[in-house]
């Protein structure tokens, strides 16, 4: 007979045991997928706000903004001045508002302005202001006057915006502090946190720490990055329910902090929470742009460029300076080409023309050292002094008794004072470095030769004519006159500074020793046309070491 073996069952508590532990798995699970969920919930909202700070920061790059064809009737490109920086656009109603303010707080920790000159980011105040024309409805009525080809911002913001927890409420475009200038030197974007009716009175504020990794993958999707990003807060006296377009943000600080010192950096808040300001009862965000990095440059010349070259076919400029390591000829970091495309859509050279300044030292004779100075490349010329003939007002046989001035003199060489640029301080924008005219002559060609000829039965004669030294290509066969003793030349430049800046002019004027070996004397010849020079002008923040008018000192017989 076979035999049957004990079965037995589940107990209850081993039962019990394997739901508990089920239970704890599910539970587990479902927390994960509330933070997954949330976290998702974070990077949608984050990437709505980013997209509204892309699409703007689109609109400010535009020197011009490129009209739909159908406004015009010939189906040519039709564009306008981005309005941003059209100066015949005044303030005097919302649309001018928005185009035309400024705020003046330049310094990343400057307390933002509340004075109202910002842009209210809602479509019922000033954002539907950078939206297209084809965007007007009779509920949606503040739109721009004409009609873009591309749409910087979707005509209506994103539903339910306002209910939030996140909200892009406000803009400020940060000038250089000059009335009337339309230069934006920086964007500030202000976004404000909504946690729940409770959330300004407890922990939940302080959940907006949370959004540092959603805003950073939704920048990173956009290809943007901003140069700060700082916590705001405002008081419960200025929250409300409503949003408050931009109302009473300050920078948000360690409560025993000084004015001077850093706000908060977004991202950060966990090493600060118990330094916190009690009165911040709502907290935000302060994303702070350098417009135009890399972008056109702009009419107002604001924006800095990384490239730029013509491009023929959409008539603006592109991007184009190009760098390749390792090609040059001397083994250099790298070569710079400036490139361009033509009408047929070729890669052409190009030459650069620019007043192009540059950082090296220079000697100042005031301090007798050399020191960091600014200047411009150098052009240099070539001239002769304009006398020809000698006479009593050119050869000078008594030097000791000699008083003219240098423009009182025959033959010196006269040239206009260059226009100088003027360079942007780092340090103080508010004092840009002024660079001053500069100008050098060294000796070129010179012969000793005082007027004096030899006839063919080898008599002298003085006819009065010199050597012409004025185009170097004859400098060699110029000079067929009797030549003297040369003793030295002293070559002078002088800065004659007139009443108008625009009448100042250089004077170059120059005295050779020679004894002449006819008579027997040493004499001074003054601005010879047998004397020629090469000059080079330049500009430099270190001044010229002389100005004024002066005599020149004859050489010593």
């Amino acid at each position: 007979m076979r035999k049957v073996s004990n079965c037995k069952g589940f107990t209850l508590l081993e039962m019990i045991v394997v739901m508990g532990i089920m239970g704890i798995i599910f539970t587990s699970f479902a927390l994960y997928k509330k933070r997954q969920i949330e976290s998702v919930a974070r990077e949608n909202l984050a990437n709505v706000i980013v997209g509204e700070m892309y699409g703007f920061l689109q609109f400010t790059h535009e020197d011009e903004i490129e009209l739909n064809s159908d406004d015009n009737a010939d189906g040519e490109r039709d564009v306008i001045l981005n309005p941003l920086y059209d100066k015949s656009i005044q303030p005097t109603d919302d649309k001018g508002k928005a185009y035309s303010w400024r705020s003046n707080n330049r310094a990343l920790n400057d307390e933002p302005g509340n004075e109202n000159q910002y842009i209210k980011w809602d479509n019922d105040q000033m954002r539907g202001y950078f939206t297209s024309h084809r965007c007007f409805s009779s509920s949606n009525q503040k739109v721009a006057d004409k009609e873009f080809t591309t749409d910087y911002l979707r005509c209506n913001q994103p539903l339910n915006s306002q209910d939030k927890f996140l909200v892009l409420e406000r803009i400020d475009l940060i000038g250089n502090g000059v009335e009337g200038d339309r230069t934006i030197q920086r964007i500030d974007f202000f976004v404000s946190f909504h946690p729940g009716k409770e959330g300004s009175k407890d922990i939940d504020k302080f959940s907006l720490e949370n959004y540092a990794t959603a805003f950073s993958q939704a920048l990173s999707h956009y290809n943007i990055a901003y140069t700060q990003a700082d916590y705001l807060y405002r008081s419960s006296a200025l929250k409300s329910d409503a949003i408050n377009f931009g109302v009473g943000w300050k920078l948000l600080k360690a409560k025993s902090a000084s004015s001077t010192d850093d706000a908060i950096p977004f991202g950060s808040l966990a090493s600060w929470l118990d330094k916190i300001d009690q009165n911040a009862e709502q907290l935000g965000i302060r994303f702070s742009f350098i417009p135009g990095m890399g972008e056109m440059v702009k009419p107002d010349g604001s924006i800095g460029v990384d490239k730029l070259c013509w491009n023929y076919d959409e008539n603006k400029l592109t991007h184009c300076l190009e760098v390749e390591k390792g090609t040059g000829r001397n083994s250099e970091q790298g070569v710079m080409h400036l490139t361009a495309k033509n009408n047929e859509n070729e890669t052409v050279t190009g030459t650069l023309m620019a007043n192009v300044i540059f950082e090296g030292e220079a000697y100042n004779p005031e301090s007798g050292q050399n020191e960091i100075a600014l200047m411009t490349s150098p052009v240099i010329s070539y001239q002769s002094f304009g006398n020809t003939k000698g006479g009593t007002d050119v050869i000078i046989d008594d030097p000791e008794n000699y008083d003219k001035n240098v423009t009182d003199e025959p033959g010196y060489i006269k040239l206009p004072v260059q226009t100088c640029p003027v360079a942007p301080n780092v340090n103080d924008p508010a004092k840009p470095i002024q660079l001053y005219p500069r100008l050098a002559a060294a000796l070129s060609s010179i012969v000793a030769d005082v007027g004096k000829s030899e006839n063919s039965d080898g008599t002298i004669e003085d006819d009065g004519n010199f050597s012409d030294f004025s185009n170097s290509e004859m400098n060699r066969v110029s000079a067929n006159g009797v030549l003297d003793h040369l003793s030295g030349v002293a070559i002078q430049v002088n800065f004659i500074d007139e009443t108008e800046p625009a009448s100042d002019y250089w004077v170059v004027s120059a005295t050779s020793g020679v004894y002449d070996n006819v008579s027997g004397k040493g004499v001074n010849v003054i601005n010879p046309g047998s004397l020629s020079v090469v000059l080079t002008s330049w500009c430099s923040s270190v001044k010229q070491p002389a100005h004024g008018k002066s005599v020149p000192m004859p050489p010593t017989k």
